[in-house]
């Protein structure tokens, strides 16, 4: 075990992608502090992955690392600040932020500002690969920093969890890209329905327009992992919520926008995934698929 993997890390959010990249983290070696809305969450994962659980994020002041994978932009900006701006944690010198959430690129900058001026540093590592590569820690992960040695105190603890780390620029870029590759996954996973709604009304079996697409041009992440399990076979548990895809594509769209840049394919598929939202609630995101469906 080296120096690094005895520091304390904290562990913000344990959901269904952060409770198994805390466990990846604590096999890692790491002293690690976990905190959820959920205490009793909290103390099940604790228990289970021989970490700390905490009360209050208060608590995590002495970690070295605090990595956050929550639901929104809005919610680690809660969680880390103060209603007036100041920071939360009395975090220790040299402590590094790890936002591992998908946020909004514009507001992780403005928190890291906020951070900074507390004399902290915040990186952006947005992760992908759904939960299945979360339990395996091979996400591949979108890290932006201003600060390159802010980066390289976070990237120890974050290879616990990747098998793949892509340097994308300043604060703010991780998120950003992960917004970018979100929409392009909506994007597959729209078009995917769209066809094979239309072959199913035609005669064509599902099963065997999956089995085309994944050996022809129309493959996708979507027709590999998605359409076999959660659609054709109607499990739809593929662990990813419509609410969040659909927060996903939306800051992609707003990306667009503040980039000046006119995004037809990005308008329709937010749009898709917002009218799906509307009918079914937080629902599994497959299951928009039923809702194309009976349109």
């Amino acid at each position: 075990m080296t120096g690094n993997q005895k520091e304390i890390v904290g562990f913000i959010g344990l959901g269904t992608m952060g409770a198994p990249m805390a466990a990846n983290i604590a096999a890692g070696g790491y002293d690690l502090r976990v905190y959820d809305v959920d205490p009793d969450a909290a103390r099940a994962v604790a228990e289970r992955i021989g970490a700390t659980a905490v009360q209050d994020v208060t608590a995590l002041s002495e970690c070295a690392v605090v990595v956050l994978m929550l639901p929104t932009s809005a919610i680690v900006r809660s969680v880390l600040l103060t209603p007036e701006g100041g920071s939360r944690i009395p975090f220790r010198p040299g402590a590094v932020v790890v936002d591992m959430s998908s946020s909004d690129p514009t507001e992780t900058v403005e928190t890291g500002r906020a951070l900074a001026a507390a004399g902290v540093a915040m990186v952006d590592a947005p992760v992908s690969g759904a939960r299945e590569r979360a339990v395996a820690g091979t996400l591949a992960i979108m890290l932006g920093a201003d600060d390159d040695a802010a980066a390289e105190r976070a990237v120890p603890v974050i290879e616990t969890m990747s098998r793949a780390i892509y340097r994308t620029g300043k604060l703010g870029t991780g998120h950003a890209m992960k917004a970018l590759n979100n929409f392009v996954a909506g994007a597959a996973f729209v078009a995917t329905s769209e066809a094979l709604v239309a072959g199913e009304r035609f005669g064509l079996d599902p099963q065997l327009m999956v089995d085309v697409f994944n050996d022809s041009t129309g493959q996708s992440f979507s027709t590999t992992h998605v359409f076999g399990p959660h659609v054709v076979e109607r499990q739809f548990a593929s662990g990813f919520a419509l609410p969040l895809i659909t927060k996903d594509v939306r800051i992609a769209r707003e990306l667009q926008h503040a980039v000046d840049h006119d995004a037809p394919v990005c308008e329709a598929v937010t749009r898709a995934l917002e009218d799906a939202l509307e009918a079914l609630g937080p629902v599994d995101h497959t299951r928009a698929y039923t809702h194309w469906q009976s349109r």
